[in-house]
Order: C-alpha cells, then structure tokens, then sequence
C-alpha cells in the first residue's frame, strides 16, 4: 500500500562526477589534504536499488518520465520524475513525486489511479490518453543497484555536506544485459549561508581530483544511454564520389 502521498520540495544540491581513477580511497586521501578548514569523516556503507518500470512500446521513457520504485535506507518507494530535455547547462532538476512507502514486492500497476495523478501533476496540459490505463500495462524495464561509502565533509563553522562513491550496475530485466559504471555524488546544502562554502568544496574537487569528471546526466539517463545505444551513423559527404556507380 502507497503511503503518505506527497511532493518533496529539493532541500539540497547534487553534484554529479565520473570516477576516472583506480582507487577511490587515494581520490578521497587526496582531496582530504587538499581541504584545508575543512576533514573528511567516513560514515557508512550502502546499497540502493532502482527498477525503472514502463510498459512495452516505452511510452513513458519517450516522453521523458521516469517511474520507478526504490529501495533507500531498507524501505520501498515509488516515485514519479520528469526528465528536463533542455540541453547542457540549461537543464533543470527532475520535477519529482514521491508518492510514499511501498512494499518490496508491490508493483505500480497495482496503484494506477494515484501513479496517473501524479504523472498528469507533472504537465501542465491535460493527457488525451488513459494514463490509469497506461500505469496497468507497466512491468519492470531497468534495475539499476548500486553499493557505495558514504563520507561527510565537515568544516570548522558547522558546515557539513556529503560526498559518495558510488558503484552502480545497470541492467535490462529483459537480456538481463549488465553494465558497470563507478562515480562521486557531491550532496551540497541548498540553503543560501552556505553557498560560498559550497562553491569551495566544488572548486577544490575540480583543482586536485582529474579523475572526476562533472556530468548532468540521470541515472535514467546513463541506463537508456549504456544499455540501449544507438548506432552511429555515416553520413557520406555531397562531394565523395562513388565507387561503384563509376564502374
């Protein structure tokens, strides 16, 4: 059973990274020296799991939205997020539902009226299709895991953010097709008085760590781009003659 439907305001700033490196624990060694005022302090390990659900056509993920169901700190929760298509440094947070706690093996279909209303929340015009329709033919397109450590930065103000290495396995419940993918996520206060120091930690990741490489990208993203690439195309120049039409 969904519980306590409601829409999260975002609290907090996401930096993502590529981890180009060998070993983590020299990136986290290193930026620790590299900090000064500021120490980096182990917390925890942790694992989270992601099934992204849409139905055969893959109606949804053309569209730009994401359902999915996640696992975070032991408890299941559905969620509902839309995409930005802008592109580069215009693109914009995911607009997100959380539509509540789950049961681990409670599936979207099960909820469809409180998914479609949710969806529909996300656009501003009304749909011409059957939304609760749509939700009943959902079943699980991507599972995404991932294990990580957790780590807090914490400054002699009472600054504090969080920094994550993340190993996240991406995989087509289908094919059962698996790829790899290692990363840093920077978690920033969204709150005003701590920009400045904000932009400190951003700026000394960018000075000492190479091996980390910003991107703007969704999980979502990253699964539809490694899972499913799209072939390259050749296009041949209005100039190049062709061989066989000269024999």
């Amino acid at each position: 059973m969904i519980q306590n439907e409601a829409i999260k305001a975002a609290t907090v700033q996401k930096v993502h990274y590529y981890y180009l490196g060998k070993n983590y624990k020299k990136t986290i060694k290193k930026l620790d020296g590299s900090l000064k005022y500021y120490r980096i302090a182990f917390d925890d390990d942790f694992v989270g799991l992601e099934t992204i659900y849409d139905v055969p056509s893959n109606m949804l993920a053309n569209a730009g939205l994401v359902l999915s169901k996640q696992l975070e700190n032991g408890k299941y929760y559905f969620k509902v997020r839309k995409i930005s298509n802008l592109p580069g440094g215009f693109k914009r947070p995911s607009q997100r539902f959380d539509l509540g706690q789950c049961e681990g093996s409670e599936q979207p279909k099960e909820f469809p009226t409180q998914i479609a209303n949710a969806i529909s929340n996300l656009f501003s015009n009304a749909f011409s299709i059957d939304l609760v329709s749509v939700v009943r033919q959902t079943e699980p397109k991507i599972d995404i895991k991932v294990k990580g450590k957790r780590y807090h930065i914490l400054g002699g103000t009472g600054f504090e953010c969080t920094l994550i290495y993340e190993k996240a396995v991406y995989r087509d419940v289908k094919t059962n097709k698996k790829v790899k993918r290692d990363g840093f996520t920077l978690i920033l206060s969204g709150h005003e008085q701590d920009e400045e120091e904000n932009k400190k930690i951003v700026a000394a990741i960018d000075h000492t760590c190479k091996e980390l490489v910003p991107y703007s990208e969704s999980r979502f993203e990253i699964a539809q781009r490694v899972l499913y690439p799209k072939p390259i195309e050749f296009k041949q120049e209005e100039n190049e003659v062709d061989e066989t039409s000269s024999n």
